[in-house]
């Protein structure tokens, strides 16, 4: 549309720069009062907290207004992006953590296919020898951990600060053994 058919209060003009340096200090030092009055209208209307900085291009002055201060905007503003920045470290250490455990269950899944060519090509005598040595070793793993068990058991009892409760029960570990290591 046409701006010749409208007012002048109406028409648009396009934003432009101040050459002069007194125009240039006139409105700012206008457009400051209004900002800073619409902001505190905006903290008081709506309830909100609000910091609002200014720097005076010609004097490097900083102008500040703050609902209820700009330093504890400020403060309370750093201080989530420290929060952010440690879930920001937190999120890379998980990712190299998922990233080597891929790598880690690839190396699982090539070891895991050269014990079944292994096994395939055992014999009836050879695979009673294997599973004579698997079952030692299962009794094995469970001594060491009745060991840790222990060991724990006797420090959670010297001290009265630790309730935590890391794993799960010997009992289901035991199970999970029994299940995993069954002879056929």
């Amino acid at each position: 549309m046409s701006s010749k058919g409208r007012s002048l209060g109406q028409r648009e003009e396009k934003m432009k720069a101040i050459v002069k340096v007194e125009h240039q200090r006139i409105i700012f030092s206008k457009y400051k009062q209004e900002i800073f009055k619409k902001a505190a209208e905006l903290s008081t209307q709506c309830g909100v907290d609000i910091a609002i900085l200014l720097f005076s291009p010609q004097s490097n002055t900083v102008y500040s207004f703050g609902s209820p201060s700009v330093d504890s905007i400020i403060t309370r503003f750093l201080g989530e992006n420290r929060r952010l920045d440690a879930l920001r470290r937190e999120l890379r250490w998980l990712e190299k953590q998922v990233k080597a455990e891929k790598e880690r269950g690839k190396a699982l899944d090539v070891a895991r296919k050269k014990w079944e060519d292994y096994i395939n090509g055992l014999g009836w005598e050879e695979l009673l020898q294997v599973i004579g040595k698997l079952e030692g070793l299962k009794r094995n793993a469970h001594a060491e951990l009745q060991k840790k068990d222990a060991v724990a058991a006797s420090a959670s009892c010297s001290s009265s600060m630790s309730g935590a409760n890391y794993g799960p029960p010997a009992e289901e570990i035991d199970d999970e053994i029994t299940d995993t290591y069954r002879s056929p």
